[in-house]
């Protein structure tokens, strides 16, 4: 409109009519711009969109080659692990036989010299085993046979048997304690004893010289829970939940054993989750570690243990 100011409206210089065309205008223009704003936005959306979807698709190459890689390493490791244990296994076989004169007489110094082969032998041989149960695990196949235990008798005891020498040499007492006679659970027999085993190595391993084990078994709400004890340094406690960890070692920990490869508990922990179990680590440091874990109870019956003649000293519990 000619000769009107659009740029400052007053009430004297506007009709009703030119201030409702000028509300209009505003209203248009402000539109105007939102919708150059929002053009801006999307373009600017759409684009990032194009390069999430491009960075997405290169992470998805990179996740497959490095899952073909991954199989590829855990392939390897089970061969190479599998062919150097077969020679071990032997070199362990016949420094036994000498180890029992079965070979001819040895004298002292050659005597400590085959004990010492044989220790380093059975170490080497039980890494090697924690690279095997790793590679099945990682590459899914961990098979689990189950069939029904009493797991006292049918692989506690007889695991604990089995390490008899590894106690004695530690001078370690070793103690079973259960709140019922029979346990029996569905579960892959060997597979458990590995458990076991690298349980109660661990405890031989860091527990203290002259000290004890405790193993505990209790029926908890429908699981059997085992708890393993051994006096000692323990763990500080910001390193608990590490332990289960790959390759996680305990540079802390003082003892003269030789070091593993850092996989017996992750595998142990992997071997319970696939009992549909868990497993938990406890410690008062300076005095004791604990481990625990649960597996699912098939049946329960509240008797007394029958030690027979076991290693271990075994005692009822009226103890939950």
């Amino acid at each position: 409109m000619p000769g009107k100011d659009f740029v400052h409206p007053t009430e004297g210089t506007f009709s009703i009519a030119d201030r409702e065309k000028f509300r209009s205008l505003v209203m248009f223009a402000t539109q105007a711009i939102l919708l150059k704003e929002n053009a801006e936005i999307f373009h600017a959306l759409e684009q990032n969109n194009q390069e999430l979807i491009q960075t997405t698709e290169e992470l998805k190459r990179a996740n497959e080659k490095l899952k073909k890689m991954n199989a590829q390493y855990l392939n390897m490791l089970g061969f190479v692990s599998h062919e150097l244990r077969s020679p071990l296994i032997s070199i362990l076989g016949f420094a036994e036989l000498l180890d029992e004169n079965l070979l001819g007489s040895l004298n002292e110094e050659q005597s400590k010299a085959i004990k010492v082969i044989m220790r380093s032998t059975k170490g080497l041989i039980d890494m090697i085993q924690n690279y095997l149960d790793l590679a099945k695990i990682e590459q899914g196949e961990l098979k689990i046979k189950p069939k029904t235990l009493e797991l006292i008798h049918d692989v506690l005891l007889p695991t604990i048997e089995q390490m008899r020498e590894q106690f004695v040499k530690r001078n370690m007492a070793v103690t079973v304690e259960s709140s019922t006679e029979q346990m029996y659970v569905n579960a892959d027999e060997e597979l458990l004893k590995i458990v076991l085993v690298n349980i109660l190595s661990n405890a031989v391993k860091y527990g203290e010289e002259n000290g004890k084990v405790e193993v505990v078994v209790t029926d908890r709400d429908g699981f059997c829970r085992v708890s393993i004890t051994n006096t000692g340094i323990g763990v500080p406690k910001e390193e608990l939940l590490k332990i289960f960890g790959k390759f996680t070692r305990l540079d802390f920990q003082e003892s003269q054993c030789s070091r593993g490869a850092g996989l017996g508990l992750y595998n142990t922990q992997c071997i319970i989750e696939h009992h549909g179990g868990k497993i938990w680590a406890e410690s008062e440091y300076g005095k004791w570690f604990r481990i625990n874990f649960e597996i699912p109870l098939l049946l329960k019956d509240v008797q007394k243990i029958q030690s027979g003649d076991c290693l271990v000293e075994t005692q009822n519990s009226s103890t939950p």
